[in-house]
């Protein structure tokens, strides 16, 4: 049997694309925590939202992420539950079996809502995960 070794990404396999927190939220604001751009020479396929709220903070809470303006997938908390955590399965877009397509340059944003009459949440972390998808063969190595 030969062995796999790879010299550079596997495009392809399942991995965290974009992570955000511990982060504390700001009471009665709706806004965006963080944002990256998807690196040129290839795709983002999202399949998996994580969003997780360490304190009790607030009894309502919401957490989403968008592909420019598009929400690709939101959790909302609604109970005052310490260490609240929900993964969200993302339906997969067109032609794909798994995933929805984040393109080449687009900007991906997490963003959150808090009750105005609560105290803020902490600890708050957003995960996105998928794959990428190699798109451009004139990347820079």
């Amino acid at each position: 049997m030969g062995r796999t070794r790879f010299s550079g990404p596997v495009y392809g396999a399942k991995q965290t694309l974009f992570c955000l927190g511990p982060f504390a939220t700001s009471t009665g604001v709706s806004t965006v925590a963080g944002a990256t751009i998807v690196p040129p020479g290839e795709d983002w396929y999202a399949t998996e939202f994580q969003a997780f709220r360490g304190s009790t903070g607030s009894s309502q809470g919401g957490f989403w992420v968008t592909d420019d303006s598009t929400v690709v997938s939101s959790v909302t908390f609604t109970s005052t539950t310490a260490g609240a955590n929900t993964l969200n399965v993302i339906p997969p877009g067109g032609g794909e079996k798994e995933g929805v397509r984040i393109a080449s340059g687009s900007t991906v944003r997490f963003h959150y809502t808090d009750a105005a009459s609560m105290a803020s949440q902490t600890n708050c972390v957003w995960t996105l995960s998928g794959y990428r998808r190699f798109i451009d063969s004139s990347r820079a190595e």
